[in-house]
C-alpha cells in the first residue's frame, strides 16, 4: 500500500522528468532540430514542443 508521502514523491519525480524533457526540447529547438524530431525523442507531444518553440527566447 502506497503512503501519501510516496505518492507525492512519485509525482515530484514525474514532474522533474517532464521539466527535464522540456529543457532538452528548448535546447534542441535552439540548435535547430525539428518539432517532429524533438517530439519523438523527448516524449513530449508535438503541440507541447510547438508551444515551447513559440515561447522560446533565442
Amino acid at each position: 500500500m502506497r503512503t501519501i508521502a510516496t505518492k507525492y514523491i512519485d509525482e515530484g519525480r514525474a514532474e522533474g522528468r517532464a521539466e527535464a524533457a522540456r529543457g532538452l526540447a528548448r535546447n534542441l529547438l535552439k540548435a535547430g532540430f525539428s518539432v517532429e524530431f524533438i517530439s519523438e525523442n523527448t516524449g513530449l507531444s508535438k503541440e507541447e514542443v510547438i508551444n515551447l518553440k513559440n515561447n522560446i527566447e533565442y
